[in-house]
């Protein structure tokens, strides 16, 4: 292989960007200029690493935000406004304020013993299920409620889920 084609192999730019860069605008308020001149402000929410666009929060009140799409193409500087890190709400969880603490503590024990019929170890730590102190299953305990640095053994544990 020479090395032509070897760096047309990596020229897209997936393979040039700083994804620690991007990482670092997250949570900043930052001022993005466009190409043709247009200014986009907000907080970064994320940055896609392959299309290189930006999801900017934009408050409306203290506690309603708009979202904005920055298409990556067209971005021709990033200018971090304020280097105080904010906290990024959840905008994507669903809310479980809908089911009552009885139904919750009876789909905890219900958990409980599926895990323990398929031989997990678990432990309750307060409203939270460790299995096999891997996994944590938070309230209301459904697939996306499991937390795991592992994705292989994320996805059977929510498997096991979907079963209840």
């Amino acid at each position: 292989m020479t090395a032509e084609n070897e760096d047309s192999d990596f020229s897209h730019n997936i393979y040039k960007n700083d994804p620690i860069l991007f990482n670092s605008y997250v949570g900043k308020e930052v001022k993005i200029t466009m190409k043709d001149e247009d200014v986009h402000c907000g907080i970064v929410y994320t940055i896609d690493p392959v299309s290189e666009s930006v999801v900017l929060l934009q408050p409306k009140e203290p506690t309603t935000y708009s979202l904005k799409i920055v298409s990556g193409h067209s971005v021709k500087n990033i200018e971090i406004i304020s280097a105080e890190e904010r906290i990024v709400p959840e905008l994507f969880l669903p809310s479980c304020t809908n089911f009552s603490q009885a139904a919750i503590t009876n789909r905890k024990n219900t958990i409980k013993q599926l895990f323990l019929e398929n031989r997990f170890s678990v432990k309750e730590e307060g409203d939270i299920l460790k299995i096999e102190d891997t996994v944590t299953v938070e309230p209301p305990y459904y697939p996306q409620n499991c937390k795991c640095t592992n994705s292989i053994i994320l996805s059977r544990i929510q498997n096991i889920l979907m079963s209840k």
